[in-house]
């Protein structure tokens, strides 16, 4: 047999043929609160100590003159980053190697496609992430280093920790102005959206962590936000296609008045 011969990637090539609509800005964002449920999942067996918070970052933005009077709602800043913050099982060597490779399977049994952090470097600048998670031989350490399309992974950084708690803080920075204009920009639509996203894992057997979109003093809690949209959970049914077993959970949501009824479809892996 002859040797074997590597296929090297490109990262930029990847991302040049990835595609990201402007109307799905906020995907990025998704596959970040994503990645964090799956990463609680992963150490805690209950959802009463897991949390995700998700911080819009804004642009300092000065205020203009006579912007003090009471006529009307102030301009919201534009926003130029996320910050993604959980409690799960942090950036493990395991979870570290997976990150660096494009189309990685690590996660296939969830569904994932190992493409989510593309989109990351589609929509925003760079990505800072620090993370703190258990060694092999039970110890914490603390893993830091940066994102860019320009120069991949870089900046690893490993530390021991001083503290034991696990979990990763990731910031998109730098929100590309195509998807910043295209991206609902309060915090109830940029909530609401999220959940519509992360639905399955509110309904699934265990439910889901706690999850806040936070905007300066402005805190949404999506639970809160799901016992409000629900009206009744149905039947709950099994069905199989080709020997394939799938599961069906018939929701009541409520809608608005400005909202027209509606049948939606979401499916999890």
């Amino acid at each position: 047999m002859g040797d074997t011969i590597a296929i090297n990637t490109s990262l930029t090539g990847r991302l040049r043929n990835t595609s990201l609509p402007k109307s799905h800005a906020l995907l990025p964002l998704f596959e970040a609160v994503v990645n964090a449920i799956q990463a609680i999942d992963e150490v805690h067996d209950g959802m009463d100590a897991a949390a995700v918070e998700i911080e819009i970052l804004r642009a300092e933005q000065p205020p203009l003159p006579g912007a003090d009077h009471e006529f009307g709602t102030p301009a919201l800043a534009p926003i130029v980053g996320f910050e993604v913050r959980d409690n799960g099982e942090g950036f493990h060597d395991s979870n570290f190697d997976s990150f660096q490779t494009l189309d990685s399977e690590y996660k296939a049994a969830h569904g994932g496609r190992g493409v989510g952090r593309l989109l990351w470097l589609k929509a925003f600048e760079r990505v800072e992430v620090a993370s703190q998670f258990r060694d092999p031989e039970g110890g914490t350490k603390r893993r830091s280093f940066t994102f860019t399309a320009r120069n991949g992974v870089a900046n690893d950084l490993v530390t021991d920790a001083s503290d034991a708690c696990t979990g990763a803080t990731v910031r998109l920075i730098s929100f590309h102005e195509t998807y910043r204009r295209n991206s609902p920009k309060t915090t109830a639509s940029i909530a609401k959206s999220i959940l519509e996203h992360c639905l399955w894992y509110f309904v699934r057997p265990g439910g889901a962590p706690q999850i806040y979109v936070i905007d300066n003093l402005e805190r949404a809690d999506l639970g809160s936000i799901f016992q409000d949209y629900m009206v009744s959970s149905t039947n709950t049914g099994n069905f199989s296609v080709k020997g394939q077993s799938f599961e069906l959970v018939n929701l009541n949501l409520r809608t608005s008045a400005k909202t027209l009824p509606q049948l939606n479809w979401c499916a999890a892996a």
